[in-house]
């Protein structure tokens, strides 16, 4: 026979509760499973239609004539080493940029000096430019002594200029550079406007204002 129990009224207000709660509980689960298996769209971002920037050719300021002066010295060379001369060769970029600058696409002077050493030739270079390298030449070249790339090429390749030292060659080179970007330049070849050689030649063209056309005859030895 059935017992007919009976709970107090805490008790089954707890009860009533516990089943509410039960209820939301899985209606809440049911409403999150929904959620979850509901499939998702896919977003796709937005792409901005920006326009490429058109490609630029780091050289077309260098399009046309360069003129391009030599200046072949070393750290034994006594001349060279004298205030007056090393304060003509740091000024002569821009002695020539003042002179010739409006006739040429670009004015460049590249420091040879002939020490064997090339941490010698470095250093006396730098004396000269009073440590502004990169205000005196647009390149250096420096060791090898008479075997130097460009004494080897002006001297002994091509016979421009006697094996003297010091010196200044000066040429002019057509350069065209419209098609960097397609991959080419094209290089002219040089003409020989200026070979100076000795102290006097050198100082008296430069206090002429530096005017080309001016090559120096053969010697008969080298000037040390």
């Amino acid at each position: 026979m059935p017992m007919d129990i009976h709970l107090p009224m805490w008790a089954r207000r707890i009860g009533s509760v516990m089943v509410v709660a039960s209820s939301g509980l899985l209606t809440y689960a049911g409403v999150g499973a929904l959620r979850q298996t509901r499939p998702t769209k896919a977003v796709t971002p937005a792409v901005a239609n920006v326009p490429k920037a058109p490609r630029v050719n780091p050289f077309a300021s260098d399009n046309g004539l360069h003129l391009i002066a030599f200046v072949i010295t070393a750290s034994d060379c006594g001349w060279s080493t004298q205030p007056m001369a090393m304060s003509a060769v740091a000024g002569l970029r821009r002695r020539l940029n003042t002179a010739h600058g409006a006739n040429f696409a670009k004015v460049s002077v590249v420091g040879v000096a002939l020490d064997r050493d090339v941490g010698e030739g470095m250093a006396f270079l730098s004396r000269i430019a009073s440590k502004r390298l990169a205000e005196t030449f647009d390149q250096i070249s420096v060791g090898g002594s008479w075997l130097n790339e460009e004494v080897v090429r002006f001297v002994w390749r091509e016979n421009a200029a006697p094996a003297a030292s010091p010196q200044v060659i000066v040429i002019s080179r057509p350069i065209e550079t419209g098609g960097y970007l397609s991959g080419k330049i094209v290089v002219a070849h040089d003409s020989l406007l200026v070979n100076l050689v000795g102290s006097k030649e050198i100082l008296d063209w430069i206090g002429d204002a530096t005017p080309l056309r001016r090559v120096a005859s053969q010697r008969e030895a080298p000037e040390s």
